[in-house]
């Protein structure tokens, strides 16, 4: 039994000597930790507007029927101008009354305004063609919507992008890892660990928008910057 035990031994230690040296723990190791960063810039080909219709009246049944009438009409002219109904979608609905949006006092000799019923509907909308927006909006208006809250920018495939931000991210750790490993007056090892993340920003992010009148209300889509970011472990070799 004895002479069992001792080969079992012998055995366990060839094992553990032949193992590779990272198998014993990496964090031992001598390392270099760097962050890179990778940027893109893009034009968007597609955007989200949230435009509406808001009524109000002295009459709950009023400001909500009048508010109906428009809308349906802005939506009708939506669809005329080329936007599928799929793209449409409600992103609000409410009625409230002025005083729940302010509060009104008697003191000091002030009057409370009349109760006002105050019915809002919004939409949010796709459009597919960055060049049209102006257009869309004016039909919108036209139509009866009096409450264009915002226009959005994005891609409608930012995936290629994203990939492109993420790999000159991947260089950009490599080449700092070097500069790095060179004037320290080491040698650049493998890579022991790597994490990344993406970042989705615009000049603008959010336009708030007012309508003025104008043969076709002009809207820029400017740009748009992608970046991705990396932080990579170099083991010194």
């Amino acid at each position: 039994m004895k002479s069992a035990q001792i080969v079992l031994l012998s055995l366990a230690v060839l094992i553990a000597s032949t193992l590779p040296a990272g198998a014993a723990g990496d964090e031992n190791a001598s390392k270099i930790i760097v962050n890179g960063e990778g940027k893109v810039i893009v034009v968007p080909d597609m955007a989200v507007v949230v435009l509406g219709v808001e009524t109000r009246n002295a009459s709950a049944e009023k400001a909500a029927r009048e508010n109906a009438e428009l809308m349906n009409e802005t939506i009708s002219a939506l669809l005329t101008a080329g936007i599928a109904e799929k793209d449409i979608q409600t992103s609000q609905f409410s009625l409230t009354t002025n005083r729940d949006q302010s509060p009104y006092s008697t003191s000091e000799g002030k009057e409370p305004l009349p109760l006002e019923f105050i019915a809002t509907n919004r939409v949010s909308v796709r459009l597919n063609d960055t060049q049209g927006i102006g257009m869309v909006l004016d039909a919108a208006v036209s139509a009866g919507s009096n409450s264009i809250q915002s226009i959005n920018f994005d891609l409608q495939d930012s995936q290629p992008q994203e990939d492109l931000a993420l790999s000159r991210a991947v260089d950009d750790a490599q080449r700092k890892a070097q500069i790095v490993a060179d004037a320290a007056g080491v040698q650049l090892g493998r890579i022991l660990e790597i994490s990344e993340g993406y970042g989705y920003t615009s000049s603008r992010n959010e336009v708030a928008f007012a309508y003025a009148a104008a043969p076709t209300t002009p809207i820029s889509p400017g740009e748009l910057e992608i970046t991705a970011s990396v932080t990579a472990t170099y083991e010194i070799s």
